[in-house]
């Protein structure tokens, strides 16, 4: 399929029709879930981010497989709150976000598949995770910030690189303003 392209003036060319995308060099994996009925936020959080983490870290296989990154992401009932204030998206009904960065398909399914994952981790969900657990993953386009650099990746549009625009933005918005008022430049 080709990508139809309407006129549009790009203030940044990187973002361009020409420009290639930003993708970093590794597969994002995000797994959402929610938390068992009968267990609180507190405890939710409070086990995912100490006991879980570490039989998640402390696993042979998360080294060996060359796991590059690995966060975790609680929409407690506040942040839930927050966000059904956003009118026209849906809001995602999960309680966390597990993120695992790997440079390869295959460095992630060595690891879903080795002993450790089967025998500490998936266990130990039973005290705090309902299933199932939703998958999503792909490769990031670093459109703002900084680029994964110890992997090899390229920053996306910086702030300096953004007040820069928006300082010029304002010059040709001012320009065509006075313009239109009868006062050239």
């Amino acid at each position: 399929m080709t990508l139809t392209k309407i006129n549009h003036t790009f203030t940044y060319p990187q973002l361009s029709y020409d420009a290639q995308p930003n993708i970093q060099p590794c597969i994002k994996l995000s797994f959402y879930f929610n938390k068992l009925p009968e267990v609180s936020y507190e405890q939710f959080y409070g086990h995912w981010s100490t006991v879980h983490a570490d039989l998640t870290v402390a696993a042979k296989g998360f080294g060996l497989c060359k796991i590059q990154r690995y966060v975790q992401l609680g929409q407690t009932p506040e942040f839930k709150e927050k966000a059904s204030q956003l009118t026209g998206v849906k809001m995602l009904e999960f309680d966390g976000c597990s993120e695992i960065w790997v440079k390869t398909w295959d460095d992630w399914m060595a690891f879903f598949k080795s002993d450790e994952y089967a025998q500490a981790m998936n266990p130990d969900c039973k005290y705090f995770m309902a299933m199932p657990i939703s998958v999503y993953c792909g490769e990031e386009n670093v459109v703002f910030g900084e680029g994964v650099k110890d992997m090899g990746g390229k920053d996306g549009i910086l702030e300096s690189d953004y007040k820069r625009a928006q300082e010029k933005k304002s010059k040709v918005d001012e320009g065509i303003s006075m313009k239109n008022d009868g006062v050239e430049n």
